[in-house]
């Protein structure tokens, strides 16, 4: 074992010779003259190498230096395999034993072998053909590495080479799509939202494509296109009917229209699979206008109609609107006004005893607090229409803050036998904010549920800190804008009222906006808190967001606060 090591530590440092480097892509394409004349040297090769070993080693007998017969033989069965192959290393085997047997084991020149001679000759054998075949096999195990190193190689150019032509191809897409300024070109995905826009569309269409990608198809229809269906239509057409080609009316960015002649071409991996949308748009308002100038002249007088009876709808709904509002804000002064004076003037008789008196007073004060809110929610959306609201910031407790509001309305609670429900987490540290702003916001929320719960309801108010990436939104359902913040702590107002229906939610914090804005309705207000309690918490930099199962459901209003370090 000990003369295999050091015979591969010698066979490592050995070049290797020219006839055999070769990879097994390069024999494929060798001659049968080349093949034979390489078998012929691996053989040679053999030949010469057992006849070395047999000269040397009755040299170093004669010389009396020689403890054993077989190291040059095993020498010579390595180097016949390294260098020519199985086959020669084979031959050498076989010459090796065969030369052993008739020259230097007993009986001299006899191939009969017998005792210990024989033994150590099967020893040999097997010893040679197993060196054979770990060299065949590092042999075929380098040749191998060298093809796979090629092959490697070569899979990396050719790789380099297609990265190129694409990158190439790329570019002279890019040009030549950007270069075009008669033709608005984009693409949309599966979806219909808009991924590219060249130069063309910025021309035609108007919008920026900072602007415009992401935005939905829709963007540069009409709305009554909108309402009946069309992009949608258009998309399914190039689907159905591999694409679609047809003239219709666009709308740019500043609104005017545009008589467009449009082909919209779906986009397919190779699978078959929907990947989007390519369009290509060119304005032909002119050509149309040329050839149909009297239907054009028609069509602007109508269109000029439209908007007028449009602009007279308007008008006649915003009238609508203020009169509904000052009838609104007339009756909601008044209410309270009357119970004033009625209860001031009974004062002033001194006909009431001492617990009427005393209602009286409470009664006023009720009356006048309430007045005095409506003023102020008047007050506050004034300030915010002209972007006058300010906050005083200092370190508060949201306990405290969230504490002194339900103080404040439990006595509207204990008239309508509600109970409140306090889950405070009190290990919340303080935060920065305005704390007669945010008691404001607490104040309203527990306002609005104790409002809308019947009697012998239940109004809940949890305090937490939450930790962690989370979707923030303001608004209500899914109609509120994602982003995220590592820390922040939530305030919620949950209540078993009558609840929200699906289509006023998204309109909740709208200002001036309720479910009822009749004046005979039963729930009193102008429906201006939560807009006031919105814009409170988005100057804190948090968000609102109110959820409902539907009528009859209740309703869970959600504040977010962020905490800043």
């Amino acid at each position: 074992m000990w003369r295999l090591t050091q015979w591969a530590s010698l066979r490592e440092a050995l070049p290797t010779p020219r006839f055999w480097r070769f990879s097994y892509g390069d024999a494929t394409r060798w001659s049968p003259t080349d093949r034979r004349s390489s078998q012929l040297k691996g053989y040679s090769i053999g030949l010469l190498t057992v006849s070395l070993a047999l000269l040397l080693t009755l040299l170093l007998w004669q010389l009396h230096r020689l403890n054993s017969i077989y190291p040059l033989f095993l020498a010579a069965v390595m180097v016949s395999s390294w260098y020519g192959g199985l086959n020669p290393g084979l031959l050498a085997t076989f010459l090796s034993a065969i030369v052993c047997a008739y020259f230097l084991l007993l009986p001299f020149y006899s191939l009969s072998v017998a005792g210990f001679g024989a033994l150590g000759l099967l020893q040999f054998v097997l010893v040679a053909l197993l060196i054979t075949l770990l060299n065949t096999a590092l042999r075929q195990a380098r040749s191998q590495a060298q093809m796979n190193a090629r092959v490697a190689q070569q899979n990396y150019e050719h790789l380099r080479q297609i990265q190129d032509n694409l990158r190439q191809s790329e570019e002279r897409y890019r040009l030549l799509i950007e270069g075009v300024t008669n033709y608005a070109i984009f693409m949309l995905d599966p979806n219909g939202n808009f991924t590219s826009w060249n130069i063309g569309a910025e021309r035609i269409l108007g919008y920026q494509e900072a602007e415009i990608i992401g935005q939905p198809f829709e963007r540069i229809f009409s709305p009554e296109a909108i309402e009946r269906g069309q992009p949608q239509q258009a998309l399914s057409k190039a689907v159905t009917e591999v694409f679609s080609k047809e003239n219709r009316w666009h709308l740019r960015k500043d609104g005017t229209f545009f008589w467009a002649h449009c082909v919209i071409t779906p986009l397919r991996d190779e699978n078959g699979n929907l990947r989007g949308f390519s369009k290509i748009m060119q304005d032909i308002t002119e050509h149309k206008q040329a050839e149909e100038e009297k239907e054009q002249l028609l069509l602007r007088e109508q269109a000029a109609r439209a908007v007028s009876e449009a602009a007279q709808s308007a008008a006649e709904a915003a009238n609508r609107s203020k009169d509904e509002f000052l009838a609104i804000v007339s009756h909601e002064l008044r209410t309270p006004m009357t119970a004033i004076i009625g209860w001031a003037g009974m004062l002033q008789t001194g006909a009431l005893d001492e617990a009427k008196a005393t209602l009286a007073l409470e009664t006023i004060e009720r009356n006048a607090n309430l007045q005095m809110q409506l003023i102020e929610d008047l007050l506050d959306i004034s300030r915010i229409v002209r972007g006058e609201i300010s906050l005083s910031i200092d370190l508060i407790d949201l306990l405290e803050v969230i504490t002194a509001a339900i103080e404040v309305v439990q006595s509207l609670a204990d008239a309508k036998d509600i109970q409140i429900e306090t889950i405070l987490d009190t290990s919340i540290e303080k935060i920065s904010g305005d704390s007669d702003r945010l008691q404001q916001v607490v104040l309203n929320l527990l306002t609005n549920a104790i409002k809308f719960t019947p009697n012998g309801g239940r109004v809940k108010v949890r305090l937490s800190k939450e930790v962690g990436s989370r979707g923030w939104g303001v608004g209500s359902g899914e109609e509120f804008s994602q982003c995220s913040i590592p820390n922040y702590v939530q305030i919620t107002v949950s209540d078993t009222g009558k609840g929200i229906s699906a289509d006023f939610l998204p309109q909740v914090f709208e200002r001036f906006c309720q479910a009822d804005s009749s004046h005979t309705r039963s729930d009193k207000g102008l429906g201006l808190g939560l807009a006031i309690a919105r814009h409170i918490i988005e100057l804190h930099g948090g968000t609102i967001q109110a959820q409902s199962q539907g009528m009859g459901q209740g309703a869970t209003f959600t504040v977010k606060l962020p905490v800043l370090a």
